[in-house]
């Protein structure tokens, strides 16, 4: 069986041309490749299940890293926590697993590993004539305080009796830009010292107090007091 070529319109070459007349037949040919214009360019084009499977592949490598980056900043933190309570073990003469306890107890996160607070103060002769002890964290990019009063009552022994995390206005004991909060024991009651400005080249602290009134510590007030 023979395949009968298309006859070409002669009065149409003749119009338009031979050039013309070739690219016209060749269009109505579905038989004849189309010429792909020259390019320097080269182009990796993936089967559309390919694509999913890199991409996929890719939000895998993504997921992992953020959990191995998670595994080991808990463990970085774990390890900033070992290192302070060791020091402080070493400051105080309290047994290390008790300074973890107290400050666990001290604070306000759930989960060790996102606990961010570390120690600021443990003060065991402010409040000694009640066998109290101070206990201060700092925690959060303004390093705001946190204090929390134990009862001894033995060696590894201690209740938390009382804490306060804010002013008598809501606002954090935190660092400003003048300087860095601080809190104290002494004669039996507590003070803490946020710097609030700058007045003839002095620094100005807002102190607050705290005082035992028999049952629990409470506010006593506060005042504007220069740096000495």
């Amino acid at each position: 069986m023979t395949t009968r070529k298309p006859q070409r319109n002669s009065m149409e070459c003749k119009t338009h041309g031979a050039s013309s007349c070739s690219q016209r037949e060749d269009d109505k040919d579905p038989f004849v490749a189309q010429r792909a214009p020259v390019s320097r360019r080269t182009f990796l084009f993936l089967p559309s299940p390919l694509r999913h499977d890199v991409g996929m592949g890719f939000r895998a490598i993504l997921i992992a890293l953020v959990l191995l980056s998670s595994v080991a900043f808990a463990q970085n933190w774990k390890q900033v926590h070992r290192k302070d309570e060791a020091k402080w073990a070493k400051t105080t003469g309290l047994d290390p697993s008790v300074i973890h306890k107290m400050w666990r107890t001290a604070s306000n996160q759930p989960d060790e590993k996102d606990d961010d607070s570390r120690i600021a103060t443990i003060d065991l002769q402010g409040l000694s004539e009640r066998h109290d002890v101070l206990f201060v964290t700092y925690a959060g990019e303004n390093n705001c305080l946190t204090l929390t009063v134990f009862r001894e009552f033995s060696e590894y022994k201690f209740d938390k009796e009382w804490s306060v995390n804010q002013t008598p206005d809501g606002k954090g004991f935190c660092d400003t830009s003048f300087g860095s909060a601080a809190a104290t024991a002494e004669t039996g009651n507590i003070f803490v010292r946020v710097p609030r400005s700058v007045s003839d080249g002095n620094l100005i602290y807002t102190v607050y107090a705290y005082e035992w009134n028999g049952i629990a510590y409470r506010y006593a007030g506060e005042r504007d007091m220069k740096a000495q």
